[in-house]
């Protein structure tokens, strides 16, 4: 639950950060250049007279962990400096990630050494581009964040079980260029709580019983037909300013996946892939109900920040982030086949899917000459293999039961293809 906001600010001290990705790092001078991070979401364009000699820059991708952020942070360097002119900071965003006017709520924040979240008060978002943008004096760890969220915003509960949820907001407390964060002050008048557009819900789709910004969602007995649910708060009376624009009565919301007999594959493989080892995850939940099956839930992620690359005195740019399938894609099922069994068998499943491209990673690396001097290359190899073959999985075939199975573990070129299913059950 939020409280008013009583004087300090939210802190997050002696974090453990986790590196998400590979160090990106370039000598500009004097005359400015460019950077990118390795998973090309985040540029910095260091203008002409911002140094005064040759400085080593880099980007180097982090787990997020500010109140409300979103997406990764990036630990930017050299810090300790004050540039001479500003440095324009570029964050990307995916269009999953942000639908509609949520996209105006996202800023852009740094950490300090005391551990002191400060957002940044000028600033400009690209909703057609996808990207936030704005001008920094020095270095820190900086990253997006939401002025306010519902917190889960995507779920899964099991049938007649319970769950909570919360609605968060953070906002900058002074007018500087940069800000300290604190818990959202001003509050709704009061809080609409819904199911799929039903006040309080109902027996079909889920109870939701809030008091304010919190509430408790109770699972229906069965799995709605309409799945997974829409658990909505609607922010009645709530006003306030963020990034020089008006917000009034927000509607948030989470999705909320109900399962009953439902099983989760997930799928992972490693391959060498022209300039790098490339790893690749996928997975769907897949709900049972008699002797048919339907698919409720798809994750295609190409987890670029895992790349090994083969020639490792290069820099790596990505040129095509989230257009890189890889050789893991699930876009939808054809036909899913369920064959009861008496006991003591188990019933088994067969799904078929829709076929994909695969589509691998690009990339622009800057590497060096013999005489030092750098230049710069597109990898062809990896763009050369799209229409080669479909992407996995075409076909998956296992038995419902308790307990993790291992459907798939072979060898593919430069690495490996493995698939695994278990039973969702309460976390």
């Amino acid at each position: 639950m939020i409280n008013r906001y009583q004087g300090p600010v939210l802190q997050l001290r002696d974090v453990s950060f986790s590196y998400t990705g590979k160090k990106n790092e370039l000598t500009i001078g004097s005359e400015g250049g460019k950077l990118e991070s390795s998973d090309g979401y985040a540029t910095l364009i260091i203008p002409e007279g911002a140094v005064s000699k040759k400085t080593n820059f880099s980007i180097l991708p982090l787990t997020n962990e500010m109140p409300n952020g979103n997406g990764k942070a990036y630990r930017l360097e050299p810090s300790g400096i004050n540039f001479r002119k500003p440095v324009q900071l570029v964050l990307k965003y995916d269009e999953e990630e942000r639908q509609d006017t949520s996209q105006l709520l996202m800023g852009i924040a740094m950490q300090d050494a005391s551990g002191q979240w400060m957002a940044l008060q000028k600033f400009t978002i690209d909703t057609v581009a996808k990207r936030l943008i704005g001008n920094i004096n020095h270095f820190s760890d900086w990253s997006k964040f939401d002025a306010i969220q519902i917190k889960p915003y995507y779920a899964r509960i099991n049938v007649d079980n319970m769950m909570t949820l919360e609605v968060i907001g953070v906002q900058p407390i002074s007018c500087d260029d940069e800000s300290q964060l604190c818990a959202l002050e001003k509050r709704p008048k009061k809080v609409i709580w819904k199911v799929n557009e039903i006040t309080g819900g109902n027996g079909i789709v889920g109870t939701i019983n809030g008091r304010m910004l919190g509430a408790y969602y109770k699972a229906p007995a069965k799995v709605p037909a309409n799945n997974p649910v829409a658990v909505k708060a609607d922010l009645v009376g709530l006003t306030f300013w963020f990034n020089k624009q008006l917000f009034k009565n927000l509607s948030l919301v989470s999705n909320v996946l109900v399962y009953d007999n439902a099983y989760e594959v997930k799928m992972v493989s490693r391959q060498e892939v022209g300039t790098a080892t490339y790893i690749d995850t996928g997975s769907f939940v897949v709900a049972i109900d008699g002797e048919s099956g339907k698919l409720v839930e798809k994750v295609n992620k190409n987890i670029t920040d895992e790349l090994e690359y083969l020639i490792t005195e290069c820099t790596y740019v990505l040129i095509n982030p989230g257009a890189n399938h890889g050789n893991i894609h699930i876009t939808g099922a054809k036909h899913i086949k369920v064959t009861p069994a008496k006991a003591p068998d188990f019933p088994s499943v067969e799904i078929s899917f829709i076929a994909s491209p695969m589509v691998y990673s690009t990339f622009r690396f800057t590497c060096r000459d013999s005489k030092g001097k750098p230049f710069v290359k597109t990898s062809e190899a990896a763009t050369g293999r799209v229409a080669q073959s479909s992407a996995m999985p075409l076909f998956i075939k296992f038995v419902a039961k308790k307990g993790e199975q291992k459907l798939v573990d072979m060898p593919i070129p430069g690495g490996y293809y493995r698939v695994t299913v278990k039973q969702l059950n309460d976390e």
